[in-house]
């Protein structure tokens, strides 16, 4: 049998790819409105929570938590396929998503399913630099604060750095416990 996401899994593998909900549902091949009840813990189809996560995992999404039967899923979040190390990024034929930037302020903040101005009152910085930094942009200071922000409320970042391409890979957040 296949374990259904939690909802803050399926807010997170949707910012990764950073597409509206409109157009998550057409390409699950949903409606709309039961991925928004999927996102929002709200009663949904078995199977429609299990095309939600084959259309994330086609596009690369891992989708994560940990579990123990009879219980719920703990540590739930979402990142990029990513591989072991910088030593085997190269090999095979499989090619994984890289990001510019270490980490994914909008995926951070879909976990804690908040909206950007709630984040920026919560965190004390900016609308703008929020945005700017949910867009991969260095605000400077406002990172730091951002990111230790996000950890405080038990937001786990994930992924690794290539220092010979510059580039990320694995990026993506997890609940801490």
């Amino acid at each position: 049998m296949r374990v259904p996401a939690p909802a803050a899994a399926l807010r997170v593998a949707r910012a990764l790819l950073n597409v509206s909900q409109q157009v998550a549902a057409e390409r699950a091949k949903i409606v709309q409105k039961s991925l928004s009840a999927a996102e929002n813990s709200k009663s949904v189809l078995l199977e429609t929570n299990l095309a939600l996560i084959d259309y994330y995992r086609a596009q690369g999404i891992v989708l994560l938590g940990d579990g123990v039967v009879g219980d719920q899923v703990r540590r739930s979040g979402a990142m990029w396929s990513a591989p072991e190390g910088p030593a085997t990024s190269a090999l095979g034929d499989t090619v994984f998503h890289t990001e510019a930037t270490d980490i994914s302020f909008r995926a951070a903040r879909a976990l804690l399913g908040k909206e950007q101005a709630e984040i920026a009152e919560l965190s004390n910085i900016g609308v703008d630099a929020v945005k700017g930094l949910e867009r991969g942009r260095d605000a400077g200071r406002s990172y730091a604060i951002l990111r230790g922000w996000y950890e405080e409320q038990g937001v786990v970042f994930t992924g690794w750095g290539d220092i010979a391409t510059r580039r990320f890979y694995g990026v993506g957040v997890r609940w801490k416990s």
